[in-house]
């Protein structure tokens, strides 16, 4: 298992848990990718294992695009190959 990134609270000595993690005097650890980034983009320090340390991107939410409809069912299919 790799390395947890260890979060500094900006106070020092804050005991309690924030976004679940347990803060024990201002520090906490984790390896999910979507809390360190939720950390870091809330002014907290993280400090990240080395190896990790490239392996984190930030989170990009993907567009889709929407399913294209062609206007048949399978219902209409099978009913459109009895009549031919």
């Amino acid at each position: 298992m790799a390395e947890k990134a260890k979060i500094k609270s900006p106070n020092p000595k804050y005991t309690g848990v924030s976004a679940s993690l347990q803060f024990v005097n201002g520090e906490a650890e984790t390896n999910d990718k979507w809390l360190i980034e939720w950390f870091e983009n809330k002014g907290y320090k993280v400090e990240m294992p080395q190896e990790t340390q490239q392996e984190i991107e930030p989170i990009e939410e993907k567009e889709t695009e929407p399913k294209k409809k062609t206007g048949k069912t399978k219902a209409k299919d099978a009913d459109d190959k009895k009549d031919e």
